[in-house]
This record gives structure tokens, C-alpha cells and sequence, in this order.
């Protein structure tokens, strides 16, 4: 079963929701739900749970890849309850590794360590969309100069995180060892500093090896992982069009190419300490669809563009923590 903790972040996601609609003003955002075309929410709901399967399809490659004997529909449930954890905990969409890498330790028989390795991999497959689909979409604004400030600095603090994320993938998989030696060297002059805690230290160091093992079994083929990667970007293919759904169930008819600019520039705001990004991603959406330049994008007002961010995290976000929490209990949680 999910702990109290878990539980009260969950709260904690519905209080963000709903204090988001009542900066939207509440009876506003409930006229236009009513407004809105319900064939295309329904529509939008559908491609908004679609993208999980995906998400599945890489924890059960990686998975695989550890020597987890898996089958599709147990990683969708490993998946599913762990995704949830993730959500859950208040370090943004990122962060909740440790927890999910739990879930499968009690639930496979890999260890902690390459429970982690596969989620982790995961993780870093599954961003990589977001930024191929931000500088694709830069180049689309470039070739129109609607790059305006906004979106200019928008795209410096991308290349910073691809910069650091970029790096520390390649450390992981095609030069694991590098990063762990540091930490251990760090820890090492910690201990020798206070004069304590070096048999803490060795255990680390013991583990740190067999994360080591682990993510050099998950670089050793780089055809699996740029496979793995071609795949992972259907699921944001999905969701622009979800995205598209709902913002024409509202009487919007964007073109599709600036979409595939705005959601992964808001999909930066994942990074923020809320559970799941809650309230960060809704707001940070409605700014991007608003800011967007005339030329090329229906101009919104921000009221109406954050209901839509709010209704496309109901369709994307919401039936995740929905299907997780059941997974986790199916499964027996994860005390």
C-alpha cells in the first residue's frame, strides 16, 4: 500500500490543481470545461494515457537488458506503481528514482542497483524528445525571427541542462566508473577529515561497483539505446496532438509545429519541487502558449491558456497517479 507520506502529496498535487483554478477564477474555468467540445476532451484523454504504454516499452527494454524476466504487462504495473511514487514525492517529475528502483528490487530479481541503472537510463532516453523537440522547434521560430526574450532564455537554461544531463549520461553509460570514483574520493576525504564513518564509506563503495556493472551492461550495445530513443519520442508526438485536442475542444485551431515547441519548453518546468511539477507545469504551459508570437500562434488569453494547461495535465498527468496508486496496491506496495 501507498504510505502516508505518498498520500499526502498526493493532497498535496489536488490542492495545486485546485488552487490553480481558482486563479483561473473557478466559475470561468468551470464555463469553459462546459464549453469545451467533450468528443475532443474524450479524444484528448485517450492520447493523454497512450504515452505510459511507451514509457513501459523503456523500463521493459532496460529491464530486459538487466536479465529481469519481465513480461510487458508486469512492467507496465512496475511502472505504473513506481511512476506514481515518483509523482508523489516532492523533488518535481525528477528525483523519485530511488523510489521507483525499490519497486522493482521487491518486485523482480534484480537488485537495488540495477533496479536503478534501468530506471535511470529510462529517464534519460525518455528527455530527450523534449530536447530535440525544443531546438527543432527553435530553428522553425528562427527561420520566422519570433524568437523573442522569453523564449531566447528559454532555450539558454536548455542547453545548460543538456550540457550537464548530456554529460552525465555519457559518464553513465560509456565511462561508468568516472563519476562513482569521484564520490567515493569525496566521501573518502570526508571521513579522513572527521576521523569517522569509513566502514559507511566502504558499503558505499561496494554498491557504487555494482552500479558500475550495471550501466556498463546498458552502454555496452549504443544501437539499443539510440533504438530506445527513436521510439521514446512517439510518445511526444502524442501529446502534441493532445495538446492540439484540447485546445481546439476550447475553439483554438493552432498549427501543429509550434506545438512541438511549446510542450517540451514547458515540460522544463518538471524540474521544479513540487510532486509531479504540479502548479509549475500548468502555469509555465499557459505562459508559453501565451507568450507565442502572433505570426505564427493564436493569441490566448492567459486565462483560457491555463485551463488548458490544466485540462491537459487532467488528461496526461492525473490518469497516471489514478492507474499508479492501483498498480501499487496490486502489486502489494512498496513498504
Amino acid at each position: 500500500m501507498a504510505t502516508k507520506k505518498q498520500i499526502a502529496w498526493f493532497g498535496v498535487s489536488t490542492a495545486i490543481i485546485a488552487a490553480l483554478i481558482f486563479f483561473a477564477d473557478a466559475s470561468k474555468f468551470i464555463d469553459a470545461v462546459q464549453q469545451a467540445n467533450g468528443y475532443y476532451l474524450i479524444a484528448a484523454l485517450v492520447l493523454g494515457i497512450a504515452p505510459f504504454f511507451i514509457f513501459t516499452y523503456t523500463w521493459h527494454s532496460f529491464l530486459n537488458k538487466m536479465g529481469a524476466d519481465t513480461s510487458y504487462l508486469e512492467t507496465y504495473k512496475l511502472f505504473m506503481a513506481g511512476n506514481f511514487m515518483n509523482s508523489v514525492t516532492p523533488l518535481g517529475q525528477f528525483g523519485g528514482e530511488p523510489f521507483m528502483a525499490y519497486v522493482i528490487k521487491k518486485n523482480t530479481d534484480l537488485t537495488y542497483e540495477e533496479g536503478f541503472s534501468a530506471v535511470l537510463s529510462s529517464d534519460i532516453i525518455n528527455a530527450v524528445p523534449i530536447f530535440t523537440f525544443i531546438f527543432g522547434g527553435a530553428a522553425f521560430l528562427l527561420l520566422f525571427g519570433s524568437l523573442n526574450d522569453i523564449i531566447l532564455q528559454t532555450l539558454y537554461a536548455s542547453v545548460i541542462i543538456i550540457l550537464i544531463g548530456g554529460t552525465l549520461a555519457y559518464l553513465l553509460w560509456f565511462k561508468s566508473g568516472t563519476l562513482e570514483k569521484k564520490i567515493i574520493k569525496g566521501l573518502r576525504r570526508i571521513t579522513d577529515t572527521v576521523g569517522r564513518g569509513k566502514v559507511r564509506v566502504d558499503s558505499i563503495e561496494k554498491k557504487m561497483v555494482n552500479v558500475q556493472k550495471a550501466f556498463n551492461r546498458i552502454g555496452e550495445e549504443p544501437r539499443h539505446l539510440l533504438k530506445t530513443a527513436i521510439i521514446a519520442h512517439t510518445y511526444f508526438i502524442i501529446q502534441v496532438f493532445c495538446l492540439y485536442l484540447i485546445l481546439a475542444s476550447l475553439g483554438y485551431y493552432p498549427d501543429f509545429t509550434p506545438l512541438y515547441f511549446i510542450l517540451p519548453l514547458a515540460s522544463l518546468s518538471n524540474f521544479s519541487p513540487t510532486p509531479g511539477g504540479s502548479g509549475a507545469y500548468e502555469a509555465a504551459l499557459a505562459t508559453i502558449i501565451t507568450v507565442m508570437p502572433a505570426a505564427i500562434f493564436p493569441q490566448i488569453p492567459f486565462a483560457t491558456a491555463l485551463v488548458a494547461g490544466i485540462l491537459f495535465r487532467l488528461c496526461t498527468y492525473w490518469p497516471g497517479l489514478i492507474i499508479g496508486y492501483g498498480a501499487l496496491v496490486s502489486i502489494g506496495g512498496a513498504e
